[in-house]
């Protein structure tokens, strides 16, 4: 069996804080790692290019500093009366 190794860095924010949110209910099929700072979530079975820090689009990486200045998506309509 080989051993699984919990990843150092978020692959999208990279910070050095990913933790562990489940394992799979099928012994060792799976891990779900969770990232406390920017909330991405990502299985260890899915491919180098979203598990990867330095393999992840960077189109869709940002600084965990960046977070307070995003827009909440979606915008919230006005109320309509």
């Amino acid at each position: 069996m080989t051993k699984i190794k919990q990843p150092e860095m978020c692959p999208r924010c990279e910070s050095l804080k990913p933790e562990t949110l489940c394992h799979s209910p099928v012994k060792n099929a799976w891990i779900i790692y969770h990232c406390p700072v920017c909330f991405f979530t990502w299985r260890n079975t899915e491919p180098d290019f979203i598990t990867d820090p330095a393999q992840y689009n960077p189109h869709f990486k940002f600084k965990p500093e960046s977070i307070d200045t995003f827009d909440i998506m979606p915008a919230i309509p006005e109320l309509k009366r």
